[in-house]
């Protein structure tokens, strides 16, 4: 009788085994499959990451430029008051040049 006893506890331990080992690969199954949702995400992130980098680098191009036009062209910083006395103050001297030259 003592060895059915035995038995019975190794066919006992067994199946508690063989439940742990089921739960294991339950949670391994959904580790696997967490992980490649998280690989997925993380490439769509990257792709995303790239592209908002691009871009940033479109973006500061483009300030770029236009503050080369603005340093370029003064011009474009004077309202039509300034605008209007610069063109006076131009043809006066314009006018002066050209009296010295006739002379």
């Amino acid at each position: 009788m003592v060895d059915l006893a035995k038995y019975d506890s190794i066919i006992h331990d067994l199946s508690a085994i063989e439940a742990e080992i089921a739960t294991m690969g339950n949670k391994l199954k959904d580790t696997e499959e967490r992980k490649t949702e998280l690989e997925i995400q993380v490439a769509k992130l990257r792709q995303d990451n790239s592209f908002l980098q691009k871009k940033i680098i479109e973006l500061e191009q483009e300030i770029l430029l236009s503050k080369q036009d603005e340093e370029g062209n003064i011009f474009n910083t004077l309202n039509t008051k300034e605008k209007e006395n610069l063109k006076l103050k131009l043809q006066d001297i314009i006018s002066k040049i050209d009296f010295h030259l006739s002379s």
